[in-house]
């Protein structure tokens, strides 16, 4: 992992280049480089965490003739074959970096070049010859890469806050992606003018005209079933070896690596199978949840880290330590919360940098194998008979999920229909200040869900992968893979591997049928059955608990930390000089919390929008008010620019 920057038509001098590589300094402690274009107005530049080739992995990146430059921010897996195959077609490498492939790749292969690539990665490309820069995102958004384009000039980066570093762009908040992520239709970034490029595109930029055109090189393409040819033991050994092929692709690295570890079956199949294959103990990672049982996976983690023989290490995050980093977790994560669980990873991984710089994880199961509740026919309400609902002329009162249908050609997660909702657009927008009611209520969160969704695939689905396609498009990259491992890990230097979203183990999973992934109400029951006797009996018979911090009670006195922040961020005057919130309603919702005794639905979903409003105040004043004192912190050393190594 690594932390890279490019842009395109700005005449952006090197010292503004230096200053935005730096506000990656976090993401790339190891080295920076950068590279300017010779008459044209093209940089790139890379904060490096040195986790291959050590030595020689320095970005950016040249071809043997110097014309094409890449900054990259992933690993590249099966790279020996790759790079044989490569050299016996006559190119010459510089170095043993993974990241090099890509440049001899595109040489050969054109555009058509990110078929070959298996891993997750994002990287800026510049074709000196062809005057084009590709920005390329993998394939479910594993690695970030946002950008910004105004007036045919580009700026790109791995986080909004090196755009913003480069001067060209100022820190602004999006209301309508604020009322977009409390709709279910989770925003790429809660600033203005900061988009992020889709998992599986590559966006080309032609240097000489500025225009650019997206390219879609990759998609789900769920089948409408799965193939029920083979025998489900055979499905089972298959998945068993496509599991563990992963795994083993991802202990490649020249650096330690562990696992962070959960009481879930995911965790404990990534460290049952590193243990398998890694030289030596395994370092297993873990949060502890005191203050919580119903929330605390420790002593299920400890016991499955001992049934592996691994190295076993934990933090404790109680309500006061979580609360102690939400405004590090807020400025290094630049999205907002409704749970603290994001911290509790942020804590995490600040100890595993203590022992190791690469961890793998199991983030993206629930979704390729079917985890979470609302898959379950008649638990979510994805179920036939919620969609019969929608058939009577007289749709459901309060909840005119017609038009959600209509837009979408389904019925999305039903909390998610609910809040898209007319009745609910009304409550959510009346959490804001007066003077951006009239623009939310003439827009619809529906637009940026139909720009995930390609109704070609989804309309041939049956309901349960029209749900599946929907959960993976709207919450997996812009939240899930952000807030709960890209941020968190890189704020430590710390590479995060998700073996589960292999696209070649993917490939395997979407063919695999629904039946055999729940079964008899027993979620991922393919994925159990592949690795029973390799977990904890405990652990392979308990049902899907989320990752969860335990619920904040938005009360005073609940807690001093809380008191603090609710001071400093939710005050009269804070709420007025930040301009996004209606203070009566927000006064409102606190008059009504601490009047109820007992804990409820309301309370809970009280709690839920207030922390969203403290994490969105808290952002507010890190970036749009004091943004300029901090870039002025930004203390990673300039680096040098950057000139081609020699050909090997």
């Amino acid at each position: 992992m690594c932390g890279i920057v490019g842009f395109v038509g700005h005449a952006l001098q090197e010292g503004e280049l230096h200053r935005a590589v730096a506000a990656l300094h976090h993401r790339g402690p190891d080295g920076n480089g950068i590279y300017l274009a010779q008459g044209v107005n093209v940089g790139l530049g890379h904060a490096r965490l040195a986790i291959m080739d050590l030595q020689t992995g320095a970005q950016p990146l040249f071809s043997e003739h110097n014309d094409v430059v890449l900054v990259c921010n992933g690993e590249i897996y099966d790279y020996d074959r790759l790079r044989r195959d490569l050299e016996a077609r006559g190119h010459m490498f510089r170095s043993r970096s993974d990241s090099e492939l890509i440049i001899h790749l595109y040489e050969e292969f054109g555009r058509d070049f990110v078929a070959h690539l298996r891993g997750e990665f994002a990287f800026l490309l510049y074709d000196e010859n062809r005057q084009e820069l590709l920005a390329v995102r993998d394939r479910f958004g594993i690695k970030p890469l946002f950008f910004n384009v105004e007036q045919n000039k580009f700026l790109f980066a791995s986080e909004a806050k090196a755009l913003f570093a480069t001067g060209k762009l100022a820190p602004r908040i999006s209301v309508p992606s604020l009322r977009d992520y409390l709709s279910g239709a989770m925003p790429d970034s809660v600033f203005e003018g900061v988009d992020a490029v889709p998992p599986g595109y590559m966006i080309v930029v032609d240097v000489k005209t500025g225009t650019h055109s997206f390219h879609r090189y990759w998609d789900l393409d769920l089948p409408p079933e799965g193939d029920s040819t083979a025998t489900p033991d055979a499905v089972i050994a298959q998945l068993r070896d496509a599991v563990e092929e992963s795994v083993r692709l991802r202990l490649r690295a020249d650096v330690p690596v562990g696992v962070y570890l959960s009481g879930g079956i995911d965790s404990a199949i990534i460290a049952a199978t590193v243990a398998k294959y890694h030289t030596g103990a395994v370092k297993a990672f873990t949060i502890a949840f005191p203050d919580d049982h119903a929330f605390n996976e420790f002593q299920l983690s400890q016991d499955m880290a001992r049934h592996v023989g691994a190295e076993f290490h934990s933090v404790t995050c109680d309500l006061e330590t979580l609360l102690a980093s939400a405004e590090d977790f807020l400025w290094i994560s630049e999205i907002p919360f409704l749970n603290l669980h994001g911290v509790g990873k942020f804590l995490l991984s600040r100890l595993a940098r203590e022992h190791v710089k690469v961890v793998l994880t199991g983030e993206g199961s629930d979704e390729v194998f079917l985890g979470y509740v609302y898959f379950q026919p008649g638990k979510g309400s994805m179920s036939d008979q919620m969609v019969n609902r929608l058939k009577p002329k007289r749709p459901p009162r309060g909840k005119r999920l017609d038009d959600v249908v209509a837009q979408l050609g389904f019925l999305p997660l039903h909390e998610h229909a609910r809040s898209l909702s007319d009745r609910m657009q009304k409550v959510i927008a009346g959490l804001f200040d007066a003077k951006h009611r009239a623009r939310l209520l003439s827009s619809r969160p529906m637009a940026r869900l139909r720009g995930r969704i390609d109704r070609s695939q989804t309309d041939l689905l049956p309901h349960m992968r029209q749900v599946q396609y929907f959960s993976i498009k709207s919450m997996l990259a812009p939240y899930l893979l952000a807030a709960l491992g890209d941020r968190p890990e890189l704020a430590h230097a710390i590479e995060g591997r998700p073996p589960f979203l292999d696209h070649h183990l993917f490939d395997l999973a979407r063919r695999i049928p629904d039946g055999l992934k729940i079964r008899d109400g027993v979620e991922k029951y393919v994925l159990r059955e592949a690795f029973a006797g390799r977990i904890t009996e405990a652990i392979y018979r308990r049902k899907k608990w989320p990752y969860f911090a335990p619920p904040l009670r938005i009360k005073r006195g609940h807690s001093v930390q809380l008191d603090q922040l609710l001071d400093r961020y939710l005050s009269p005057g804070a709420l007025d000089r930040a301009g996004i919130f209606n203070r009566k309603a927000i006064r409102a919702m606190f008059r009504v919390r601490a009047a109820i005794p007992f804990e409820s639905r309301l309370t809970r979903t009280l709690d839920v929008v207030l922390m969203f409003v403290l994490s969105v105040q808290i952002i507010e004043r890190l970036y749009v008010q004091q943004f300029n004192a901090r870039c002025g912190e930004f203390s990673a050393p300039k680096p040098a620019a950057c000139e081609p190594a020699a050909v090997q």
